[in-house]
């Protein structure tokens, strides 16, 4: 039913057309007003602002972010369809068709961590599009995926950056690259270092990265040259400077369920232009890079390298953050701060199930209780860590 709606809703060929001529009237942006005034609100404050969505019908969501702290977000039924806006806007002004063959390769749960055999993946029977699992990847596995790949020739991979990256590397060993039309790689939701998108790129061709929050509150998209655009239709953004550099600020514009004034991402930009026109041809201001979102990834004994791994944490009750930090092949340390008056036995009975379902049986998870997470020098969270010398085969 949900990939029913999903196809009506969101994928079929009338929809996206839909989105390509009619919406850049919807959501045009005359007059932004700049509420510089207004203090600078942070996750800790919506949660005590939103326990519920405002007026008329909204849709819940929830995220981990980037400090593994689950928040509930609300958006209204504009702001959805301004996010769909957004990322098809920008996939039709890099040449992909109203009606693409999408492969996904963005951390569904789709097998057990102990699953084996020589299928990694299901078609969803009404979008028809291809979900690869990005918790089996390894040097065993990679020559099925490439074979399944050429077999359903999608037009976009849609992935996390640390998912094709793995996915790029296992080629360039194996030799291999697409041999049918694949337009871009679109990537999402991770920071995606320059190494990494040349890597891609190498294999894969043109990459499409975008920079977004649940929260949605800013909005900025990789352009030919390797500048970052703000789109100036999705949202008011600043770049506030502090102690460590500049960091994303946004004022979201179309969201009645859950309105923002000047929230920080706490992701932090370098290279900020505001004078430079960039010869891409796309008038918006731009920055050279984003920081934050720098997360690890686990070894797995068996070989398997699992990136992203927030999604084992959004909707968790009664946690404000967690880390993991894997000391061995076989060990991970569960650091996490309960909600005051949350039970911490319930909560990692939770995450052991999540943990459980991605990684497997075969790592030992040590759960740590403390009242804060340590930070880095600079002040950063880091969600995911990983000994230097547990490395890939």
């Amino acid at each position: 039913m949900k990939d029913l709606l999903w196809w009506l809703l969101k994928e079929n060929i009338a929809v996206n057309a839909l989105y390509k001529y009619v919406a850049p009237y919807i959501f045009r942006i005359n007059n932004i007003i700049n509420n510089t005034e207004h203090p600078i609100l942070n996750k800790s404050d919506i949660k005590d602002i939103y326990t519920k969505g405002k007026g008329g019908f909204n849709i819940k969501g929830y995220t981990s972010g980037t400090t593994n702290q689950p928040l509930t977000v609300y958006r209204s039924i504009k702001s959805i369809l301004l996010e769909e806006y957004i990322v098809k806007s920008y996939l039709h002004k890099n040449n992909v068709s109203l009606s693409p063959r999408i492969a996904v390769l963005r951390g569904d749960h789709l097998f057990g961590a102990e699953h084996k055999g020589s299928i990694f993946w299901k078609i969803k029977p009404f979008t028809k599009r291809l979900f690869l699992s990005s918790y089996h990847i390894s040097e065993n596995t990679a020559e099925v995926y490439f074979k399944e790949l050429e077999r359903y020739k999608p037009e976009v991979i849609m992935a996390y950056p640390s998912s094709i990256s793995l996915l790029a590397k296992m080629a360039k060993q194996n030799g291999w690259k697409p041999n049918w039309n694949l337009v871009c790689v679109f990537t999402s939701s991770e920071l995606f270092s320059k190494n990494n998108q040349d890597l891609v790129k190498s294999v894969f061709g043109k990459v499409l990265d975008h920079y977004g929050q649940a929260e949605r509150v800013a909005a900025l998209q990789l352009c030919n040259n390797g500048h970052y655009h703000v789109r100036e239709d999705y949202s008011f953004v600043e770049f506030v400077a502090d102690e460590y550099g500049r960091r994303i600020v946004g004022t979201n514009i179309h969201n009645s369920a859950m309105p923002l004034n000047r929230y920080d991402t706490n992701d932090y930009v370098q290279g900020v232009n505001f004078t430079t026109k960039c010869s891409c041809g796309n008038p918006s201001f731009f920055v050279e890079k984003i920081l934050g979102r720098d997360d690890d990834f686990i070894i797995l004994p068996n070989g398997n390298i699992v990136g992203r791994l927030d999604v084992v944490f959004k909707g968790v009750e009664g946690i404000v953050e967690c880390q993991l930090e894997q000391t061995h092949i076989d060990s991970i340390i569960v650091r996490f701060v309960p909600k005051n008056g949350s039970p911490s036995e319930i909560i990692e009975k939770d995450l052991t199930h999540r943990l459980r379902e991605r990684l497997g049986q075969s790592i030992k998870l040590d759960f740590v209780v403390l009242s804060h997470v340590p930070r880095t020098k600079a002040g950063k969270f880091r969600s995911v860590i990983r000994s230097k010398d547990i490395v890939s085969a």
